[in-house]
């Protein structure tokens, strides 16, 4: 899987705005003032610099540091608009034309967002090749004059509407950061400088950084939108735990880890969660290997694995708001398949497939991350309930936990016959999941190859095809459908995320595009 960014998730065109009644000013506690806000979050923070961080801190801060040239109005994650930028997609689906848009847009320092800040940005992404240069693989960024840029790629590439609102995609001052060892290519020494030196044109900017400890971001005084309520923003790595007393006492204002367990003991008089969807998929993973297990590569086993998971039992573990996965495609995003037409426990027809199958009773080897949590949902947890309830259907499952690590890596070795895998969005488009088909990057890790689903390549070929939105939704929406009853992949579930707010913030956003808009809280 690859790593979660932001929390896209909540039902296009919706915004989770919650006015909270309160006789609380806009304080923050824990010595901070009325124009403070803290925060609390389980730290992944690698660095804040927008061309290489990829992880869910690092993009929590940089959406408030950096303007991206396209963004999700109010977080509808089917229509990507305007942001420092309009753009337009040519009929091929192969340029795109950028035109520059926010007359306002200044960096930190005063200086105007230029044509040339934009060129250089995506330029270096694609120099330095970190983690998050894929994003623009193969793509042709052109500089056409100060107020147009056009980016143009050898093959149609729909998707790239909805991957340039991505905080990875954030734009830096490309003369100041060339001042400071920024470059287009592997040479670039700049991290340092943008860790401690943000140089974006966004709502904050960066006062002080420690990775292993606390983010402090100031307000950018150049900013051109309005200017944020909270003059100041506070970003502490703690745990669970600390995050849960934190967010009650008012110690801190938003907490971003909390479990479903430790927010039902929220104490709702003093704190409001925004609960979303996340765009992370749970999903069981059989072989297609005759060699590694002629079991779980039978068809009919695993669809006896299908009608035996009982999914309304799985949502409830996972907590409120969670939902069932009709597809390995999120619900919010276009291409998915919709939730009324995920399977439904059925232990009859779970009971037939698995004596067509010919299994034994025998022990499958289940394998999965004893030390993940992810929304919430502990892995464990939820193997322990997929084998009490296959059990039902007369499957025994032998559980084999492993730390993180070590499970990920024998996952992506392909020799593993069954176990629980978990995906997180990059972007909100249905390529993304495209490494679920035959040869795909995962795929290859259950020796699903190519080949091996004629019909579904077929699918896959046709939505590679689809140029317009609609064409592209029904198109995806039919391959995946065909990819969920016969590939090697079963959906489990789609956990949720919650942000827990206490109440001496009176204003607050929280949507599918950003967990929490720091710039717009009060």
């Amino acid at each position: 899987m690859r790593r979660r960014i932001g929390t896209f998730g909540l039902a296009a065109g919706t915004v989770a705005a919650v006015l909270a009644t309160t006789a609380c000013g806009g304080g923050s506690g824990g010595g901070g003032s009325s124009d403070t806000l803290v925060a609390e979050s389980s730290f992944d923070l690698q660095t804040i610099d927008p061309a290489r961080q990829f992880e869910f801190t690092g993009s929590t801060l940089d959406n408030a540091i950096y303007q991206t040239a396209l963004k999700f109005e109010d977080g509808d994650l089917s229509k990507p608009g305007t942001g420092l930028c309009s753009f337009k997609m040519s009929s091929d689906q192969k340029t795109m034309t950028l035109t520059m848009a926010d007359e306002n847009a200044k960096f930190s320092d005063g200086t105007p967002v230029s044509a040339d800040d934009i060129v250089f940005s995506y330029k270096r992404l694609q120099g330095i090749g970190g983690n998050p240069a894929f994003f623009l693989d193969g793509v042709d960024v052109k500089k056409v004059d100060d107020k147009t840029i056009t980016l143009t790629s050898k093959d149609p590439n729909p998707a790239l509407p909805y991957i340039l609102p991505n905080a990875s995609l954030g734009i830096v001052n490309s003369k100041v950061v060339k001042e400071n060892g920024g470059t287009t290519d592997s040479k670039d020494k700049a991290q340092q400088f943008l860790d401690s030196n943000s140089q974006g044109s966004g709502a904050y900017k960066v006062e002080s950084y420690n990775a292993d400890s606390e983010v402090v971001l100031t307000a950018n005084e150049h900013f051109g939108g309005q200017a944020p309520k909270y003059k100041r923003v506070v970003l502490r790595n703690v745990g669970g735990e600390t995050q849960l007393s934190d967010v009650q006492s008012g110690q801190a204002q938003v907490a971003f880890d909390l479990n479903s367990d430790q927010v039902k003991n929220l104490d709702t008089g003093q704190v409001s969660v925004a609960t979303q969807p996340s765009t992370r998929s749970l999903y069981v993973f059989n072989t297609a290997s005759k060699d590694i297990s002629a079991v779980t590569s039978n068809a009919d086993f695993q669809n006896a694995v299908r009608y035996a998971i009982d999914y309304e039992k799985v949502q409830q573990l996972a907590g409120e708001g969670a939902q069932p996965l009709a597809s390995l495609v999120p619900n919010e995003f276009i291409g998915h398949v919709p939730k009324d037409q995920a399977f439904k426990r059925d232990l009859e027809k779970a009971k037939d497939y698995l004596k067509k199958s010919g299994y034994k009773g025998e022990a499958i080897t289940f394998n999965y991350a004893s030390d993940q949590t992810v929304n919430g949902v502990n892995l464990s947890q939820l193997a322990e309930t997929l084998q009490s309830q296959l059990k039902e259907a007369g499957i025994e499952l032998k559980l084999a936990p492993a730390p993180s690590s070590t499970q990920l890596d024998a996952f992506r070795s392909g020799k593993q016959a069954m176990g629980i895998g978990s995906w997180g969005a990059d972007f909100p488009d249905p390529t993304n999941y495209l490494v679920f088909t035959p040869g795909g990057t995962v795929a290859k890790r259950v020796k699903w190859e190519a080949g091996a689903a004629p019909e579904v390549e077929k699918l896959q070929k046709e939505a590679l095809a689809a140029k317009e939105p609609s064409d592209r939704n029904t198109s995806y929406s039919k391959l995946y459908a065909a990819l969920n009853k016969q590939g090697p992949f079963i959906p489990v579930v789609q956990p949720v995320s919650n942000v827990a707010i206490n109440k001496s913030v009176t204003k607050y956003v929280s949507n599918a595009d950003v967990s929490f808009d720091f710039a717009k809280a009060e």
